[in-house]
């Protein structure tokens, strides 16, 4: 190298004819300096595919995450609704156990929880699952206090079996209602009056079967319930039939629940077939649908 200038020589290993060039310092200065931009270029496209490719695999999980926790939405979702229809039946089973036994009403601490908390939630559009669990474990405790109760319910009941099977709780018959206990319009007048019982609408001489232990005090004929059956169950508590087209068992015959006493009819005040059905407790009227459990 003399001077400005540098000689390159490039010698091949076969032929004997060495190459020669000369470079001058500006031009080595200048491939230099293209050479380190080459390279500082090539570093910022690497890094920035590095950061895209990071980007689109954070959006990769982001997207997964989001699938998951909809599932995971999902299936609260679904426990919570299985868990609401379970304490609602149970709510409701329990309810006609202790009207029919006597026992007090639940304890106020297990009645806090709503019928539709979890799908206000859902209603509301959060999307976190915390409200989810929150009202989840809320039921849980609501569910766990009901059974509890239900236990001890079950226990007391245990301890009155006698009252339990001389307290109606079965529907007398088969069919379907087609006048309820309450305030109605007469369907042979359509004036507004009060219905004391409930009507069983089914085929002429369907059995009609005794809703609980008891003893038959009177079979009689009325104007306006035909021919009827009486049974006194003890505790205060009379059954009633009317319309009946034939009574199968005798006044002071002790009865048990599911015997059977009489034949659906249509005598007296009736429209149709049917059988009315009316529960005295200590001689005041009650609706009979708070006394059967298997509708």
């Amino acid at each position: 190298m003399l001077g400005n200038h540098m000689t390159v020589m490039i010698v091949p290993q076969k032929s004997g004819k060495v190459i020669r060039f000369k470079l001058t310092t500006f031009t080595i200065n200048v491939a230099f300096i293209i050479l380190a931009m080459v390279i500082l270029g090539s570093s910022f496209l690497i890094l920035d595919y590095l950061r895209v490719k990071e980007q689109e695999q954070n959006q990769r999980m982001t997207q997964q995450n989001i699938i998951s926790q909809k599932f995971r939405i999902k299936e609260i979702i679904n426990k919570l609704s299985n868990d609401q229809l379970k304490l609602e039946e149970l709510k409701d089973f329990e309810k006609k156990l202790r009207v029919i036994s006597g026992f007090q009403d639940s304890s106020p601490r297990v009645r806090f929880v709503g019928n539709s908390a979890g799908f206000k939630v859902f209603q509301n559009g959060i999307n976190d699952e915390k409200p989810f669990l929150e009202v989840l474990e809320q039921l849980d405790y609501e569910l766990k206090s009901r059974e509890i109760e239900f236990f001890q319910l079950e226990a007391y009941l245990q301890e009155q079996k006698d009252r339990l099977a001389r307290t109606p709780s079965v529907s007398p018959m088969k069919g379907y209602i087609s006048s309820r206990f309450g305030q109605r319009n007469d369907p042979l007048t359509g004036k507004r009056r009060k219905h004391n019982g409930l009507d069983i609408v089914n085929h002429m001489f369907s059995p009609i079967l005794s809703p609980a232990d008891g003893v038959v005090v009177g079979t009689m004929a009325d104007p306006t319930f035909g021919y009827f059956l009486v049974i006194d169950h003890g505790y205060n508590i009379v059954t009633r039939y009317g319309h009946i087209a034939k009574s199968e068992v005798k006044v002071g015959q002790f009865v048990k629940r599911g015997d059977l006493i009489a034949r659906m009819g249509n005598e007296g005040r009736s429209s149709g077939p049917h059988l009315h059905y009316e529960i005295l407790v200590k001689d005041r009227y009650v609706n009979p649908e708070q006394y059967i459990l298997n509708y």
